[in-house]
């Protein structure tokens, strides 16, 4: 029995494997959008199934850490026979029995429900924001949501950053928090792990050249202005830049956040 656990474990990491192709930050011009990106370690990633429509109990038979995702990955063996990656909530643990469906069958921790069947005030991460898109939300270790309302056919849902969004009751989510909360502890120890992981060093704009940087320029060294700015010349200090969208609903300029 063990050997074909294993000879399983083999044949679907071998079928789930693909290589990942790093864009260095930069757009199909080879103009450089994203700072401090590039170089690090070649990396795989798994496949990981974000839809998790079988409609099938399963059980968790191995946990594991992938360098692609910062919570834990888990293999689970559906009873219909088949098999697939997923992003395991905190609390999982091997031989573990969870659901993955639309029928809401199972409310534990771990399992799929519809927006629609979850409880009020229910914490639940890797949801999709519409349905059968595939979840796209709290997958990061130690992310979740709650869910602050339902009307009609929507559902509030609320971050931890404080945006609430309003989601059609149909859109799939896992109850519980992601795994792997205290990911947020690790400790990089020196600057060639960050090389490793494909982050280049970041340069003071003061150490530029004025068409580089509205610091730049200058004879000698020198202090950044009180004005700070950014490369594209926005205020970065004391000044925001975005305004949040439950500040907006409560000034009514949006009835429904999709």
């Amino acid at each position: 029995m063990q050997s074909f656990v294993n000879y399983l474990f083999y044949v679907v990491e071998k079928k789930s494997r693909i290589g990942l192709i790093s864009s260095s930050g930069r757009n199909f011009t080879g103009k450089i959008c994203v700072y401090h990106r590039g170089g690090g370690n070649k990396k795989c990633s798994l496949k990981i199934d974000f839809f998790r429509r079988i409609n099938s109990f399963g059980f968790i038979t191995k946990i594991f850490k992938d360098s692609a995702f910062t919570s834990f990955i888990g293999l689970i063996l559906y009873e219909n026979g088949l098999s697939n990656y997923i992003l395991l909530s905190e609390g999982s643990f091997v031989a573990k029995r969870i659901y993955s469906g639309v029928k809401s069958l199972d409310f534990t921790t771990g399992s799929t429900v519809m927006l629609s069947s979850a409880n009020l005030f229910s914490s639940i991460n890797n949801f999709e924001f519409y349905p059968y898109a595939g979840s796209i939300y709290s997958r990061a270790a130690g992310s979740s949501a709650v869910i602050t309302s339902k009307s009609n056919d929507k559902v509030l849902i609320k971050f931890k950053s404080g945006w609430n969004v309003l989601l059609s009751d149909y859109c799939l989510s896992t109850l519980g928090i992601s795994s792997n909360s205290l990911n947020k502890f690790k400790s990089i120890k020196k600057a060639g792990i960050r090389r490793a992981l494909g982050i280049r060093p970041t340069v003071r704009g003061v150490a530029m050249n004025p068409c580089d940087h509205p610091h730049g320029g200058g004879e000698g060294k020198k202090s950044p202005p009180v004005g700070a700015r950014s490369p594209w010349g926005w205020l970065t200090k004391g000044t925001p830049t975005k305004i949040k969208k439950n500040q907006l609903l409560k000034k009514g300029k949006f009835k429904n956040i999709r």
